[in-house]
């Protein structure tokens, strides 16, 4: 894997989750991880192939474990498909997924292609159906919005279509439709409903729902049993903007010094950054800043820094990790300019031991 990627402004095919399903809907390899990423890889090949992309192409992918000891097999099978010059960056996170009996699951982000300005997708017959929801989406060039995960504390399904609403209406005020949703990500709790969620989004979007990927995480009443955050296209041009990343507050919305609601994109390269973590140190103050360490050489490498960053998820496995995530992130990050965020607490984050990593998405000049 690469540490970053860099991208132009160019069209970005965004798939949903793919688990270890044939065709038929069929759990393949049951207890066998390396026949289950291979069934992962195979149907994202297809999706790819049906957005006129390919996964060789495949710029970023994000990595769903049921255990993390499972990590390393996954890892090297990804390395034997991705022996190109240009290799993805990824992302891990442990927690129980969409399907009873799936050890890993993923999605991805790859380099599309445009015909006529519109993505020419084929019929799939290799992938199992998705019931209602888009096996990809391209991301058009121009500007992009990333927004940050919103919450309702209702049952379940009602939370879930609450924040749907709240969704909408805040890219309603940036002169944004739902129709120009291009991905969304729900975190959940528990995952054994996760039907009732993927009906009430399917239903939301009238039976044509973008691209989803699920993560279960740890929020326990009465917090919010679950979290959306999105990435939506826009149009217009802001390449004479004085900044790259534009972060915005719609109304009805919140900010704060370490995370914006919005970031718009207005020009520049997309930077995929691999999931960081802090090998070296042990305790939760040590992992985080060693991350953020690491997080200021590859910004810098690619031509970004921290007030260019777009897009922050952060996974923390323990209270001790985020406590010190909320305390730590003001020292690196410009209260005015902070990046859209999703925070979400889960089972494991992938290497034994570590209890935080970060997946970010930044924007070079």
């Amino acid at each position: 894997m690469s540490a970053a990627v860099s991208v132009g402004n160019l069209p970005l095919a965004h798939t949903a989750q793919m688990l270890p399903l044939d065709r038929t809907g069929t759990l393949v390899g049951k207890g066998d991880v390396a026949a289950q990423t291979g069934q992962v890889l195979s149907n994202l090949a297809a999706v790819l192939t049906a957005a006129n992309s390919d996964l060789a192409a495949t710029i970023k992918l994000n990595v769903y474990l049921a255990q993390g000891e499972v990590m390393p097999v996954v890892q090297q099978i990804i390395a034997r498909h991705f022996q190109g010059p240009i290799k993805p960056a990824a992302s891990f996170v442990v927690g129980s997924l969409p399907e009873p009996g799936a050890l890993v699951a993923m999605d991805a982000v790859s380099v599309g292609q445009v015909s006529n300005a519109v993505p020419a997708l084929k019929e799939l017959t290799s992938v199992y159906d998705q019931k209602g929801i888009q096996h990809s989406r391209l991301l058009l060039p121009g500007p992009r919005f990333y927004v940050s995960g919103m919450a309702d504390t209702n049952n379940l399904p009602a939370a879930t279509r609450k924040t749907l609403d709240k969704l909408v209406a805040a890219i309603g005020h940036l002169g944004l439709k739902r129709a120009d949703i291009v991905q969304l990500k729900a975190f959940l709790q528990p995952m054994s409903e996760v039907a009732a969620v993927r009906q009430q989004i399917v239903s939301f979007f009238d039976g044509a729902a973008p691209p989803i990927s699920f993560v279960e995480w740890i929020s326990p009443a009465p917090n919010p049993p679950i979290e959306i955050e999105l990435i939506v296209a826009g149009a217009g041009d802001f390449s004479k903007d004085a900044e790259p990343v534009s972060f915005l507050t719609p109304p009805g919305t919140t900010t704060s010094k370490v995370f914006s609601r919005v970031a718009r994109v207005n020009y520049g390269k997309i930077i995929y950054v691999s999931g960081l973590y802090g090998m070296k140190a042990q305790d939760a103050d040590g992992q985080v800043r060693e991350i953020f360490a690491l997080l200021g050489e590859v910004l810098k490498k690619t031509g970004s820094n921290f007030e260019n960053l777009a897009k922050a998820t952060y996974y923390v496995s323990d209270n001790a990790a985020s406590d010190k995530l909320n305390e730590i992130r003001p020292e690196f990050y410009n209260p005015q300019r902070p990046p859209s965020a999703s925070k979400a607490k889960v089972k494991a984050v992938g290497p034994p031991g570590k209890t935080v990593t970060f997946d970010m998405i930044a924007v070079g000049r």
